[in-house]
């Protein structure tokens, strides 16, 4: 236990001093809901496979997302490319955000980090005031709208899609949502955040997904 919380502590320090070290836009803690500027080269310079930073407002996800060239690389690796059982926030996409579905991964922690919040969207409220989320790019900025939420076995989920055309995709995320989510259409892109979910779980270590779906569109 005293071993996880230093770990915890240590990621926390150097997440922290990375907001500090990369965002440069002014008094972003007193304004939450300000877009932020993001020091590029600085964060080039920490770690070539950065290539975008994920923020939900007012959630513990503000986080570098890294390209990961093999699919475990970061499961247990900081952003800085140490070892760290948090891990980082990751993709496996070759081209993500430039591929009609970019999936993302991080760990759903005790501690609060990476991607545990995603499991709060399971609250009706939750999932209404943190409906909009932000994802930037070296060369683009993203808004994110989410529209569906859900739990499921990982390998469930794997068959459920491996057939399905993109719309066909879209209409199945809609369908698996816990709460139905009927004006968002239009959807050429989307974004999908994945972390362990203990909901239903008879495996070990959890063979279950909480799985958040967003559209995905340029940020004006």
């Amino acid at each position: 236990m005293i071993g996880d919380f230093l770990e915890y502590r240590k990621s926390d320090n150097i997440h922290s001093e990375l907001i500090k070290s990369v965002i440069i836009t002014e008094n972003i803690q007193d304004n939450p809901d300000e877009s932020i500027k993001i020091n590029w080269q600085e964060l080039k310079s920490i770690n070539k496979d950065i290539i975008a930073w994920i923020r939900i407002k007012n959630t513990h996800i503000d986080y570098p997302i890294l390209r990961s060239q093999e699919p475990l690389e970061y499961l247990n690796r900081s952003f800085n490319g140490e070892y760290n059982k948090n891990g980082s926030i990751f993709t496996i996409n070759v081209n993500p955000f430039i591929d009609k579905i970019t999936t993302i991964y991080g760990h759903n922690m005790k501690s609060g980090l990476m991607f545990t919040d995603i499991s709060k969207y399971m609250n009706k409220d939750f999932f209404r005031e943190h409906s909009v989320f932000e994802i930037y790019t070296e060369s683009m900025n993203y808004k994110a709208t989410v529209f569906s939420v859900y739990s499921i076995g990982e390998r469930t989920e794997e068959n459920n899609i491996k057939s399905l055309s993109f719309e066909d995709e879209i209409q199945y995320y809609k369908s698996k949502s816990v709460y139905p989510v009927e004006n968002i259409n239009g959807i050429e892109k989307i974004v999908k955040l994945s972390t362990c979910s203990y909901i239903n779980n008879k495996a070990i270590p959890t063979d279950q997904r909480y799985f958040l779906i967003a559209k995905l569109e340029i940020l004006e």
